[in-house]
């Protein structure tokens, strides 16, 4: 943000970037990010269940918009850290078994009334997936036989 702002300049592959004048679209937007970056960060270390999808969501808005900025004119050396970042989350996130200790730890700060409430559900969830939705079974058994063509009269000679 201070970049954009003009009070530092940044080398990076011996590029120095620097703006005469302040951009301040550029630094507000980049406070921004920075701040649902802060929150989604706090969420991750507290192992909240909202910062798992949140920072799957955001990652991914991160690598696009910086694609994006790369077809507008924005440089290389300015898109790879925040990619390599937001790229190392995605994958991070998406990991199998890494959203299950989120969610356990959201399970364990609910009271015993709300455990009994979802597993109630999760049971009644599982009952209604071993039945076949309605219109959904098997040709056979729901559609009527099929009748026989009718036979040809016999030709009158």
């Amino acid at each position: 943000m201070l970049v954009y702002l003009g009070i530092v300049s940044f080398d990076i592959v011996g590029k120095s970037i620097s703006f005469p004048d302040p951009q301040w679209g550029a630094a507000l937007w980049t406070l921004l990010i920075a701040a649902i970056w802060l929150w989604v960060a706090m969420g991750f270390w507290n192992l909240r269940a909202y910062a798992v999808q949140f920072g799957l969501f955001i990652s991914l808005f991160t690598l696009i918009f910086g694609f994006f900025g790369l077809l507008f004119g924005n440089s290389y050396e300015f898109q790879t850290i925040p990619w390599l970042l937001a790229g190392g989350i995605y994958l991070y996130l998406s990991y199998p078994g890494v959203q299950q200790a989120f969610v356990d730890n959201e399970r364990s700060k609910l009271t015993p009334e709300q455990v009994a409430a979802i597993e109630q559900l999760e049971s009644a969830n599982a009952a209604a997936d071993a039945k076949p939705a309605p219109g959904m079974g098997k040709a056979e058994t729901t559609a009527p036989a099929a009748t026989p063509p009718a036979a040809k009269p016999p030709e009158a000679s």
